[in-house]
């Protein structure tokens, strides 16, 4: 999609304040900028802690306009066409992305979701970030990130010609036993896998990609090509 443009986080605006970006992606100054919020990928995690999203949302209130909570389960599509017409960006948050995927193909806003990105900035964090390009297989991300639920899912959006891998160490791959998984992934996919720590994001605006902030790396058939340490 040579017109899309979003700002694809590891973590959200709290790890990376990214404001001054969304404002150039936009055409608005912040405090103009209205959100739709998509927050189904947590539903299924079992985690102890979900203060990411308070966080997250938290930042959204105190530095843009309005925000609409879109519950994909819960509306219709028009409903959810509706909320996100008032939208400037549509901001999805983190969770389990194969699960989310789910949601987006069963409540057909896997439909939508293209022509909605011809007018609309989307921003991702972690799985919101990663449900837009590439999917990693569920074998490799488990061991990755620990195991997970398998929901039969064999590709993401496929909007973007690259995967998004976050909550790493970025810059350092080398330097992690964990991390070093990314070469082996890097060399059995034929497209780019950006490694992102949080305080690193992806940029997207039509065809260009950059990277902003810091500690991450670009992967091409198991190399790195660009990084940040």
């Amino acid at each position: 999609m040579a017109s899309m443009k979003a700002i694809l986080f590891s973590s959200d605006f709290v790890g990376l304040n990214a404001v001054k970006e969304l404002e150039g992606l936009v055409g608005k100054s912040a405090k103009n900028i209205n959100f739709a919020i998509i927050n189904e990928a947590c539903a299924v995690e079992d985690s102890d802690d979900n203060s990411f999203f308070v966080n997250g949302m938290h930042f959204i209130k105190n530095n843009f306009g309005n925000f609409y909570l879109v519950n994909l389960l819960a509306l219709s599509l028009d409903d959810i066409k509706k909320r996100i017409e008032k939208s400037d960006v549509i901001f999805c948050f983190g969770g389990n992305t194969e699960y989310l995927k789910t949601v987006f193909d069963e409540t057909g806003f896997s439909d939508i979701m293209p022509e909605l990105l011809k007018t609309k900035v989307w921003c991702g964090s972690s799985a919101g970030s990663m449900i837009l390009g590439k999917m990693i297989s569920s074998a490799w991300q488990n061991k990755l990130y620990g195991p997970a639920d398998d929901y039969g899912i064999k590709s993401y959006m496929d909007l973007l010609d690259f995967s998004v891998l976050p909550h790493l160490t970025g810059g350092d791959l080398g330097f992690d036993n964990n991390d070093k998984i990314v070469f082996d992934i890097s060399a059995g996919v034929d497209w780019d896998i950006y490694a992102l720590s949080d305080w690193s994001a992806v940029l997207v605006d039509g065809d260009r990609v950059d990277v902003i902030g810091r500690h991450w790396s670009k992967l091409r058939m198991g190399k790195i090509i660009e990084n940040n340490q």
